[in-house]
């Protein structure tokens, strides 16, 4: 996967062994260079059946430099449970306007 400079891409986190309704809290995190870029809560992103999404601005992605970056999906369940997705690097590259539009 890659990221687009100024675009507005979906991050979709499926899950197979917890009930999505039963998170109580989830963030989503992008870091570069160890450094955190953007972070996002649950209320920011939209619950489905066994998914959360949540759709980056373009401002959002304007903030990417363009190297890796690392994304997270930590969460925890309303029993106090919690659990992390597996960390995905991903490509950051420009666009022709680096800009918002």
């Amino acid at each position: 996967m890659e990221i687009i400079r100024g675009t507005t891409p979906i991050l979709i986190f499926t899950f197979d062994t917890i009930e999505v309704s039963d998170i109580d809290v989830a963030y989503l995190t992008i870091i570069q260079n160890g450094t955190t870029i953007l972070t996002k809560e649950l209320t920011d992103g939209t619950v489905s059946e066994n998914t959360i999404s949540w759709q980056l601005s373009q401002e959002d992605t304007l903030k990417l430099s363009c190297w890796s970056a690392v994304i997270y999906c930590d969460w925890r369940l309303n029993s106090g449970i919690r659990g992390a997705s597996n960390p995905f690097t991903v490509g950051v590259t420009n666009s022709g306007k680096t800009e918002v539009i």
